[in-house]
């Protein structure tokens, strides 16, 4: 039968339900018959002995049985910047990997960049604690004994502060991390780009790939002088689709991805899920004088939900599959960006899908629990906390809550005290999302001798709200205690 003759969407359904049906890859989808180039993408696998390059091990394990052409990896490979995890990482890479050869001697391409720790782990102090408790010592520092020389010598490639590699006929350029304020890899990016960028074919997409988040782009940016350097060189480049690790960002948030001028994606880390700061539940100061009562969800510290990406290009699509690399399931819905890369074809824009993106909302018929209970801050001092309690809010379109808002609206009309948690289970599948969430405040925080309700909303990772669960009305009483944080003893 003529594969051309056949009705290209029912052929293409077919073909997808049977390769989902006996658990085989994908070899076909939207963008085409055959891929022409699949890659993986991974980034943060701090590797620091045999033991933790288990999940790497797993992971490439998977990418061989995708048939990928290369891997990508987005810095910190090694945890402690020392040879040894340098070395632990290429044991596992020729173990999966021999000779840089896939199923069926296909081969496939090593495209590893460096970041912070690869550079400076070795003195960051927690760290080196557990470093020498394990018998690793910073005489073998990488940055000590070389950086280019310990490349060379256990990757057995050529390393430079920017490298380009082709594969299939893609070109994928890294720029290699030396330090915050010392970077080489970046403050080159422009002159490689003035001098070889008219050899990029720009009737088709180019991957850079870096540590450092690059400004002004996705939910895991942030304003730094490199960060916007490297904006600014790609913001005239509408095919450059750039990759960049170092928050640790989850794959779950749709803001993972952004087309502005350029393509670019936060690739979460394959060691740990980055908690993020502005609520009760995230992350906070470190040295233990926090005032938030509710505990940081434990994510960085249990080592949970590896994450990463399988990117498929074919002729009109590219398709980023998103990957828990725990469970070696989808974490959600695929990202299919159109080709050619047109700034006017940018279905992953930002604020255009902040403004369609589906809104969770709560079961019918859900209630909001509050009580109050002793408890004690973060930093271990005493206090009365109001705690909420109520159904988990249902996804709508695949569309999960990424956090929770509770406000405690006064009756008088004085301003609201608004509080923001994210949902436990914000950086899991689905499936581990618990029945019910349990969120609680410093009861001191609410509104002291007046009459106010409390509402709690869902909302999508673009910050927009559900519905609410509305309480009966409550009277703050501020007694005769009103400091927060008394000593345990008193």
């Amino acid at each position: 039968m003529n594969l051309h003759h056949l009705n290209r969407r029912s052929f293409l359904k077919g073909a997808t339900s049977l390769a989902a049906f006996v658990g085989a890859p994908r070899l076909f989808g939207t963008g085409g018959i055959r891929p022409r180039l699949v890659f993986g993408v991974i980034s943060d696998t701090h590797v620091s002995n045999r033991a933790s390059a288990s999940v790497l091990e797993r992971t490439l394990m998977f990418m061989r049985d995708r048939k990928v052409d290369a891997v990508m990896i987005c810095g910190d490979i090694s945890d402690w910047g020392l040879l040894s995890g340098l070395r632990y990482v290429a044991e596992t890479w020729e173990k999966v990997f021999p000779h840089g050869k896939g199923a069926g001697g296909k081969p496939v391409q090593k495209l590893f960049c460096t970041g912070n720790h690869d550079y400076e782990g070795w003195w960051y102090g927690d760290m080196t604690a557990e470093m020498h408790a394990l018998g690793y010592d910073e005489d073998e520092a990488l940055v000590k004994l070389g950086m280019k020389k310990c490349w060379e010598e256990v990757f057995q490639e050529e390393f430079a502060p920017i490298r380009r590699r082709s594969v299939n006929g893609f070109d994928f350029i890294g720029a290699e991390w030396h330090g915050y304020d010392k970077a080489p890899g970046y403050d080159q990016t422009g002159e490689w780009f003035a001098a070889h960028g008219s050899e990029l074919d720009p009737s088709k997409p180019f991957f850079f790939f870096l540590h450092q988040p690059i400004s002004g782009t996705t939910a895991a940016s942030w304003e730094t002088t490199l960060g916007r350097m490297v904006a600014n060189v790609l913001s005239s480049r509408q095919n450059a689709v750039a990759f960049s690790g170092h928050a640790h960002w989850t794959l779950n948030d749709e803001r993972s991805i952004w087309q502005g001028a350029f393509t670019a994606v936060a690739v979460p880390s394959l060691s740990c899920t980055g908690v993020m700061g502005g609520y009760e539940n995230g992350a906070d100061v470190r040295n233990g004088t926090s005032t938030l009562a509710m505990p940081i969800i434990p994510a960085r510290f249990r080592l949970e939900e590896p994450q990463g990406l399988v990117v498929t290009v074919f002729d009109d699509c590219m398709e980023m599959e998103r990957y828990d690399f725990k469970k070696f399931v989808h974490t959600a819905q695929t990202w299919r960006v159109p080709l050619p890369l047109l700034r006017e074809s940018r279905p992953y824009a930002i604020e255009p899908r902040a403004t369609k993106y589906p809104v969770p909302q709560f079961p019918e018929r859900a209630s909001l629990s509050l009580a109050t209970r002793n408890t004690e801050t973060r930093g271990g001092k005493w206090e009365i906390a109001l705690v909420a309690e109520f159904p988990n809010a249902t996804a709508v379109a695949d569309a999960r809550a990424l956090d929770y808002e509770l406000r405690a609206v006064p009756s008088d009309g004085s301003p609201s005290v608004v509080k923001r948690f994210l949902s436990s289970a914000f950086h899991k599948l689905k499936e581990d999302e618990p029945d019910r969430m349990v969120f609680w405040i410093n009861a001191l925080d609410l509104p002291q001798d007046a009459e106010y309700r409390v509402e709690v909303y869902p909302r999508n990772c673009f910050g927009v709200c559900g519905r609410p669960l509305v309480s009966e009305l409550r009277r703050g009483k501020p007694g005769g205690m009103h400091a927060r944080g008394y000593p345990k003893e008193m």
